[in-house]
Order: C-alpha cells, then structure tokens, then sequence
C-alpha cells in the first residue's frame, strides 16, 4: 500500500527501509513475517496501542478471546512459536505454584521436568526445538527413530518425571512414520 511519509514520499514503509519484496511461498514462517495482520487486527491494536493499560488484565482479555475462538480452555498471547513452547512447557511443570514458577528455569527439584518429542520432530524451526524447551528448564526426551515413532516408543519414554508431550506441527518435520 503507498501511503505518503512524514517527508511526502510515495513510498511503502518497505521501500523507505530498504527491504526486498518477499514472495512467500512457504506458510506461516516467522523469519518472513510469521503471518500477514488481518484489517480488525490493525484495528484493534491501533485502537489500544494510544492507552496504558495494565499487561496482565490484557492478557487475561485477550486469553478470554483466544479462548472463546479456538473452543479452548484458555489462551495465551506470545511473541513466537519458540515462546509458546516454553510458556506451554514451564506451565506443565509448574501449574499454578507460584514459588515454582519463580525457581524456573534454574532450579526443577522436585518438579517433573522432561518432555517426550518424537525424534523425527527434534528439528530447527528458526530455533532448535529442544532449545524452548531448555529455556523452561525441561529436558527433552526423544522416542522412536528418526523416521519411524509407534506408539510403545512414546509409551516406553513415559517416566515419573515426564511433564509433557510435545507434538510439532511444521514442514520441517518428518510427516510419515509419526504418530
């Protein structure tokens, strides 16, 4: 879209930067952008972004929403994939303790701290897959091969310590063979 800058220019805020046009042609990628904004988006993010508020009854706005659209529980608005994995993994861990959430990602004693993940999986998205879940201070237990993973691997991988499972949903993974 050409809009006109603070100096006149016809230009795209693209131009003005000094970046290429990117075709996508690859899906949802956040080195590309992740995801192009839809118009009420915008909108709302403009409406909101000239007002403090308070972050943490945002969030429990927006996870409101996010609920009520996915059919889920509850939601939770991140930056990235890599950040909703670790979020999602540090809250297996913890659930609601509060002392255990401040120990994270340091100090697991006692807390059930490895997370399955089929080896065909275990890829570099962006980010390695294991790295998120390091950041929660999990550890990432791999079951099966890397191009077969049947249902006794991921049994087999279930320990006391076992907080989750993970499943990646990616192009970068391996798609046959999976569970």
């Amino acid at each position: 879209m050409k809009t006109y800058s603070a100096n006149g220019s016809n230009t795209t805020i693209r131009e003005r930067l000094g970046l290429r046009p990117i075709i996508n042609v690859s899906g949802t990628m956040t080195a590309l952008g992740a995801s192009i904004i839809v118009p009420e988006a915008i909108a709302a993010m403009s409406e909101i972004a000239s007002q403090w508020v308070e972050m943490d009854d945002l969030q429990r706005a927006a996870s409101t929403v996010v609920a009520r659209l996915t059919g889920g529980e509850a939601g939770f608005v991140t930056a990235c994939c890599a950040s909703g994995i670790t979020m999602a993994i540090a809250g297996t861990m913890t659930g609601t303790n509060l002392l255990a959430i401040e120990r994270l990602p340091d100090d697991t004693e006692g807390l059930k701290s490895e997370v399955i993940v089929q080896l065909g999986h275990i890829v570099n998205y962006g980010a390695p897959i294991d790295q998120s879940i390091r950041l929660a201070g999990a550890r990432t237990v791999p079951a099966g091969t890397v191009s077969v993973t049947q249902d006794y691997h991921v049994r087999e991988a279930i320990r006391d310590r076992t907080a989750a499972g993970l499943y990646v949903v990616a192009h970068h993974t391996v798609q046959y063979g999976m569970l």
